[in-house]
């Protein structure tokens, strides 16, 4: 009976030979630094990306603040409107 053959490769196939054109790879071959492409011009600049991002910022900024504002405003009438009703409460339990 023939053994089972294993899914994955041996070890010594993994390994691909050298060849001439591996060999022959410069520097600027392997180079990881940013190059920019050729004739392929920013749609949109960087500074007015920057530009927009700080104005969303701002705008959510702004919109959270002001949401607060409402809201502590709210509370305030609603604390008048439960101090009104305690002194009411404790008119009538002084009256009778």
């Amino acid at each position: 009976m023939p053994a089972p053959e294993s899914a994955a490769p041996s070890a010594s196939a993994a390994v691909a030979p050298a060849t001439s054109a591996s060999i022959t790879t410069t520097p600027d071959d392997r180079a990881s630094a940013f190059r920019a492409a050729e004739n392929g011009g920013e749609a949109v600049s960087g500074g007015s990306l920057l530009v927009a991002a700080y104005a969303v910022i701002l705008v959510v900024l702004m919109l959270t603040v002001l949401r607060v504002f409402l809201r502590q405003s709210g509370v305030g009438k609603q604390m008048d409107a439960l101090e009104a009703a305690l002194k009411e409460a404790r008119a009538r339990a002084d009256a009778k």
